[in-house]
């Protein structure tokens, strides 16, 4: 019985340890500035050189043309607003096109370019920055596009390596962050999700080195108007700053949600609609998405039934793994983010699960939230595990590459 005791004590003793050095650790953190040191500068290139290189691997399979990140329609390719893509796409092309038409013009509407035109224009961030760089030439767009995301990757990098730094970890696990987060395959079309999940980093980056109430301010309203859905891990981190009493964070969170509110009420005048996904497809009953992609590998040709069971057992391994982390010691606000993008997963429907290009991406929070706790754990297994997101792009090369796009 009295060893029965002892060890009870010694678990609770040695759990205490690691939480009082993880807040040391974040505190410590919260001292010092984000510096651009050599050891950083070294693992951010090679992760940056690591993306432009699938670039480059991509568009050489299009005989170099840039166009073919845009990923449009076969027959809308060389017709306005599309005059300058020499490259289209079977099965109606993919979301890049419609980001690509609103980097033109962010600031007026497209009710005529857009599927879904007040959903595409609320996730502005991307396109805004791309017609920022390029003054919204629809030809140097085929430049600032991928060029833009690659930036992203690069702070993606450098966030990943500062942190991973600053609990005593070598820079080097750092930068297997944008490779958790699988921001090689969105980076192939033009797609927004980069930046969304870079917006969502620095918020908690943010929250855990207890930062300026503007910068809470700044990075929420970035992820707010990067992805929609990101106003969960907002509201999240609002919660957290009403409960720590933070009258500062807990106001510039609000001024955020404030700005990006009459953002979506100027879109509701563009389009006499609010900025709201249909939800026919999206989300199901809980493990409805994940059956129907389990129960229809049999119809894929071999390699595409592949490529969903290397990304259904991701999935599988970051769902367990965010459930196993919310039992150990750390910032609970991070835990909740990773349990956030696991029940989207879990809830996820037959539209987000039917596509080879969906789900693999769009549950950003789940593999962010558990690789910023597994670095606070100091947990380097998991950490490699994570990564193996890193393959998927290479299976989209070997298909273009093949003819099959």
């Amino acid at each position: 019985m009295n060893t029965i005791v002892r060890n009870t004590e010694g678990t609770r003793s040695s759990a205490k340890s690691i939480s009082l050095s993880l807040r040391f650790l974040v505190a410590s953190s919260a001292r010092r500035p984000v510096e651009l040191s050599p050891s950083l500068l070294l693992p951010v290139m090679s992760s940056v050189v690591f993306h432009l290189s699938l670039i480059v691997g991509y568009v050489a399979a299009f005989h170099g043309d840039l166009s073919a990140l845009v990923c449009a329609a076969r027959e809308v390719a060389g017709h306005p607003p599309y005059e300058q893509l020499g490259t289209g796409f079977d099965r109606n092309g993919y979301d890049g096109q419609f980001y690509y038409v609103l980097a033109q013009a962010p600031w007026r509407s497209h009710a005529l370019d857009l599927d879904v035109p007040a959903v595409r224009h609320a996730r502005v961030l991307y396109p805004a920055i791309c017609w920022a760089l390029s003054g919204g030439d629809a030809r140097g767009l085929l430049w600032a596009m991928p060029l833009v995301n690659l930036l992203a990757i690069a702070a993606l990098s450098g966030l990943g390596a500062w942190t991973a730094r600053s609990t005593g970890m070598s820079p080097w696990w750092g930068t297997l962050l944008p490779f958790a987060v699988n921001a090689g395959m969105p980076l192939l079309r033009n797609l927004t999700d980069v930046w969304s999940t870079l917006t969502v980093a620095a918020l908690l980056i943010a929250w855990l080195r207890c930062g300026p109430w503007w910068s809470a301010m700044l990075c929420a309203a970035a992820a707010l108007s990067a992805r929609e859905q990101n106003i969960a891990v907002v509201l999240l981190v609002l919660a957290f700053t009403v409960w720590r009493r933070d009258q500062r964070w807990t106001l510039g969170l609000l001024a955020a949600i404030l700005m990006w509110s009459l953002w979506l009420g100027v879109l509701r005048g563009f389009y006499g609609a609010w900025p709201l996904l249909p939800s026919d497809g999206h989300i199901g009953f809980p493990l409805s998405g994940l059956y129907y992609r389990c129960t229809h590998l049999a119809s894929e040709p071999a390699s595409i039934a592949l490529f969903h069971v290397v990304c259904l057992a991701t999935l599988a391994f970051q769902i367990g793994l965010a459930s196993r982390l919310w039992w150990t010691p750390g910032d609970r606000a991070i835990r909740l983010t990773a349990l956030a993008g696991a029940a989207l997963a879990l809830l996820g429907g037959i539209r987000l699960f039917g596509d080879s290009w969906s789900y693999p991406r769009v549950f950003a929070w789940l593999p962010l939230g558990v690789w910023f706790a597994c670095v606070q754990l100091r947990w380097r297994w998991p950490l490699a595990v994570l990564s193996a997101p890193a393959l998927l792009p290479f299976a989209v090369l070997a298909q273009v590459w093949s003819g099959r796009f």
